[in-house]
């Protein structure tokens, strides 16, 4: 049996900051994405410099009966004008779509930061990421930032033709657009991938999708052998809320 090689260790995290925030912006940019921005002061130290990390976006509930929060990856971030930018899912149910189909301009909103992404380091030679609509974000971010000479893949999975969006990729980097059938369960399609997939020991994988996906992802990669590996569940099927 081979055994998975031990993922390097990592930095210790920093210490979280909040900061309140206010939308500047909001943009469609594909049928089910929403891109938000927003403005605030002093938000550098929320701000991780790994490649797709992240923060947790705090929006109001209605009546004032507190908060609710969200990781998402940090699209962007402008220092001079103290703007971070957001890509926002939009499921059907749940907090964070019915806050981000309301925003305006103006509307508030608290930032919590830093977090890195769990991408896969220098020691891997290559890289393949996996991941759902939901994760376009994400893979967006690490491939923008892959300066590296080394081979990029990405494998992603969309409930629709109109949620693909057109991606900045480095010279090394491809990706493969898998369209689920309305019979298909979510994140199905990327796990069939993953046996048909190269992974050797020099691979560093990262997947995000739907939860039970992600489960069955783990457990194929269990007897592989490779250079880092990062598995997570961004939502669950029939599940508006879902924290994992």
């Amino acid at each position: 049996m081979i055994t998975r090689t031990a993922t390097p260790p990592r930095a210790p995290r920093r210490a979280a900051v909040l900061r309140e925030v206010a939308v500047t912006a909001r943009e469609q940019i594909s049928e089910r994405m929403l891109r938000v921005t927003l403005g605030g002061h002093d938000l550098a130290p929320t701000v991780h410099d790994a490649p797709g990390a992240w923060v947790k976006l705090f929006v109001p509930l209605p009546g004032g009966a507190g908060e609710h929060g969200r990781a998402y990856t940090v699209r962007g971030f402008d220092p001079i004008r103290d703007e971070i930018t957001v890509d926002i899912f939009l499921h059907d149910g749940g907090t964070m779509t019915a806050w981000a189909l309301g925003c305006r301009v103006g509307s508030p909103a608290r930032i919590g930061g830093p977090r890195p992404s769990g991408a896969p380091g220098a020691s891997a030679a290559s890289l393949l990421l996996f991941g759902d609509e939901t994760a376009l974000p994400a893979i967006s971010a690490m491939l923008e930032r892959e300066h590296r000479e080394r081979p990029a893949h990405a494998i992603v999975e969309l409930g629709s033709p109109g949620d693909q969006q057109e991606l900045e990729l480095p010279p090394k980097a491809s990706i493969t657009w898998l369209l689920r059938g309305r019979t298909d369960a979510p994140g199905s399609l990327l796990v069939a991938a993953a046996p048909r997939a190269r992974l050797d020991p020099n691979t560093g994988v990262w997947f995000a999708a739907e939860a039970h996906a992600a489960q069955e992802f783990r457990r194929l990669l269990r007897p592989v052998q490779l250079s880092e590996s990062h598995t997570q569940g961004y939502w669950r099927r029939g599940v508006g809320d879902h924290q994992e």
